[in-house]
C-alpha cells in the first residue's frame, strides 16, 4: 500500500509552528510531548490520513510517543478509527488501525512542511463494509474490473455449445451475501443477447495472502448452451504486503481483520 501526496500543508501562521518549535526548547514532560502532538502531529497525520482517502467520516486518531522519539519523528504507536471510509472507490463502514514503528519528519513539519512518512511499517486493525458498501464498490474500476475479469475467466472456455460463439462482457453486475460466501448476479452480454447469470461460490483465507474461492455453483440461462468442468476452486492474489487473519461474511456484511506494510510514496 503506497502513499499519495497530500495536496495541502499545513502553514506556519495556521498553528503558530515556529513559536511551538522554540517552546519545546523550554517545556519538559508529558506537556511538551502533549502541546506537539495536539498542535503539530495531530493535524498533520489527519490532513495526510484524508489525503489517502476520497472520502470519510468522524475521523478519530490516538498517538502515542516518548520524548526522545517524538523529537526524533518517530511515533511509537497511531490509532485511527473512521467512519463512511472511501480508498479508491471502496467503501468501508467502518475501520480502526493500529500502526506502529512509524518514522515521520516532523522537524519538517515544525517548519511548515507537509507531513511525510519515511519508512515502511505495519498496520494491523479491522474493516467492516455492508452488502450496499459492496455493491458500491463494484462501480470503482478497482474491484469491478476485478470481479468482472474473475467471472468472464470463470465462464470462458466451460460452455459447451456452439464454439463460434464468444463471452462479450457483463453488465450489471451485484453481490448478495451469505454465510461464507457469495452470490454474484450479472447480465452476460453475447452475440446481442443478454442472459441472466447467477454464481454462488464461498469465500475463504488461503495463507493470509490469498483468497480462495470455491464449492462453485453456476446458473446460465443462455439457450442452447450449458456450464460445465467449472474449476474447483480460484485464487485472489492479494500481495506479500497483505496479510488476513480472519474474514467473517454474513448476510448483513463482512468483518476482515489483519496487516498490511504501507510503504510510503
Amino acid at each position: 500500500m503506497a502513499g499519495r501526496e497530500p495536496q495541502e500543508q499545513i502553514h506556519l501562521s495556521e498553528l503558530d509552528l515556529a513559536d511551538l518549535a522554540d517552546e519545546t526548547q523550554h517545556v519538559r514532560g508529558d506537556r511538551k510531548q502533549s502541546r506537539i502532538i495536539s498542535r503539530v502531529l495531530s493535524p498533520a497525520v489527519k490532513l495526510w490520513l484524508r489525503s489517502q482517502l476520497d472520502h470519510v467520516e468522524a475521523l478519530e486518531l490516538e498517538i502515542e510517543a516518548g520524548d526522545r522519539q517524538l523529537l526524533s519523528g518517530s511515533l511509537s504507536q497511531v490509532i485511527a478509527s473512521a467512519n463512511k471510509a472511501i480508498y479508491q472507490g471502496l467503501h468501508f463502514s467502518q475501520a480502526r488501525v493500529t500502526a506502529q514503528t512509524i518514522q515521520t519528519n516532523l522537524g519538517q513539519v515544525l517548519r511548515g512542511k507537509p507531513f511525510r512518512l519515511l519508512v515502511p511499517f505495519p498496520v494491523s486493525g479491522t474493516v467492516t463494509l455492508s452488502a450496499a458498501d459492496l455493491n458500491t464498490s463494484l462501480h470503482s474500476p478497482l474491484l469491478g474490473n476485478a470481479i468482472s475479469d474473475f467471472l468472464l475467466g470463470l465462464l470462458q472456455g466451460k460452455m459447451e455449445g456452439d464454439s463460434s460463439e464468444t463471452i462479450a462482457e457483463l453488465q450489471n453486475i451485484q453481490v448478495e451475501l451469505q454465510e461464507g460466501g457469495l452470490i454474484f448476479n450479472a447480465t452476460l452480454v453475447q452475440d446481442e443477447q443478454q442472459y441472466p447469470l447467477t454464481v454462488q461460490t464461498q469465500l475463504a483465507i488461503e495463507g493470509g495472502d490469498r483468497l480462495r474461492l470455491d464449492q462453485f455453483k453456476c446458473h446460465l440461462e443462455s439457450g442452447n448452451q450449458s456450464l460445465a468442468n467449472l474449476p474447483n476452486s480460484f485464487m485472489f492474489d492479494l500481495g506479500s504486503e497483505v496479510c488476513l487473519e480472519e474474514l467473517t461474511i454474513q448476510p448483513q456484511g463482512i468483518i476482515c481483520r489483519g496487516r498490511i506494510t504501507v510503504i510510503p510514496a
